[in-house]
């Protein structure tokens, strides 16, 4: 039998389990020498571009403001998520609180439940909370993915008003994986906002990287290409694989065919060649940083003020850490159209565009 004891004056970059001679298991807690307990975030895997930013922004404000912050990564599979948090709870650490970032929302509500009955702040990321889960999460912090589809919606409707070589009509929608609601929501806002304008002839799943884009993209599109004007993806990195299979069915993107992408992400050549309209500045490392933030607000006030806060996206000025998180906490996704110029001298919170999407 193992005897668990806690260790708080060992080295903060250890390991948090050490075996140790006589069967003991010595659980090791960062941070407590510093007087903070560390942070937990269960996310899915940061082999994706997107989710590997998230975490550079959240390790800088954890460190910043003087936490460590532990990471652990499921794949691309909720089950296996669910045992990550049974496991961590079952090893008794005591933590600051933990960051939630389900891969399935609605199969992930158990973990969420059982992350809400330790008593910690749970801090829910990047999708929307499902709706009778209001008891299980303190805050909400990232992204509003209903914002986004509008935003990605107006900047296509735009482009469609001044488009000269192509007349805006029948358009196809490739999303995020089936199952997650982040796509779900931002597919349903896009919807909305251009009904009665444009004609949404197929939506189909994909995923989240180029290569998942071009897959579905160079299925979908040789049989309809005659009738495509437009399509929305869900990020620039869907985008990008949607564009060759564009090209390949013959069709050239920006003249023929308009494309919008809904999240910067990946490198901007799309964006300066003009082969997308525009797209949402809906930045991984913001999102990584304000998660940390919203935590580190809820325990030094233990309040939540009601209702949504929208920040604001002042170009240099970053939000402030004092006083109480909102329930809903969401960083801004200003729209930015495919000019260069625009490009160049963007900023928000003190970052360049190339700093915040080109990764």
């Amino acid at each position: 039998m193992f005897t668990w004891i806690n260790v708080t004056s060992v080295g903060r970059n250890l390991l948090s389990l050490l075996t140790v001679a006589a069967g003991v298991l010595v659980t090791v807690t960062p941070g407590l020498a510093a007087g903070k307990r560390p942070i937990i975030v269960f996310m899915p895997p940061g082999t994706d571009n997107y989710l590997a930013q998230w975490q550079i922004g959240a390790r800088t404000k954890a460190k910043e403001l003087g936490y460590d912050i532990r990471i652990i990564e499921s794949s691309r599979d909720q089950a296996e998520q669910d045992s990550q948090v049974q496991q961590q709870l079952a090893s008794g650490e005591d933590v600051s609180g933990y960051i939630w970032w389900p891969y399935l929302n609605a199969a992930g509500i158990g973990s969420l439940r059982a992350l809400s009955q330790t008593g910690k702040p749970v801090i829910f990321a990047n999708q929307y909370p499902i709706a009778g889960t209001d008891a299980f999460w303190t805050a909400y912090a990232g992204v509003d993915d209903f914002l986004n589809g509008r935003v990605a919606a107006q900047m296509l409707l735009d482009a469609c008003a001044e488009a000269k070589s192509v007349k805006c009509g029948k358009g196809i929608i490739i999303t995020f994986p089936a199952g997650y609601s982040a796509g779900a929501d931002r597919a349903k806002s896009f919807r909305d906002t251009v009904a009665g304008k444009l004609e949404v002839i197929q939506q189909e799943p994909a995923g989240f990287m180029s290569q998942e884009g071009y897959k579905i993209g160079s299925q979908i599109i040789p049989p309809r290409k005659n009738d495509i004007t437009w399509v929305y993806t869900e990020s620039d990195s869907l985008a990008s694989g949607v564009v060759q299979a564009l090209k390949e069915a013959g069709k050239t993107p920006g003249k023929d065919v308009l494309v919008v992408g809904g999240t910067c992400h990946g490198d901007e050549s799309d964006l300066l060649n003009k082969s997308i309209v525009g797209t949402g500045v809906q930045a991984a490392l913001l999102e990584g940083w304000q998660s940390v933030q919203t935590l580190h607000k809820y325990l030094e006030t233990k309040q939540v003020k009601e209702g949504k806060l929208y920040l604001t996206a002042d170009p240099e000025k970053k939000p402030s850490d004092e006083g109480a998180p909102s329930r809903y906490n969401f960083i801004p996704n200003p729209a930015l159209a495919n000019d260069k110029a625009a490009i160049d001298t963007f900023k928000l919170w003190g970052w360049s565009f190339k700093e915040l999407c080109n990764y």
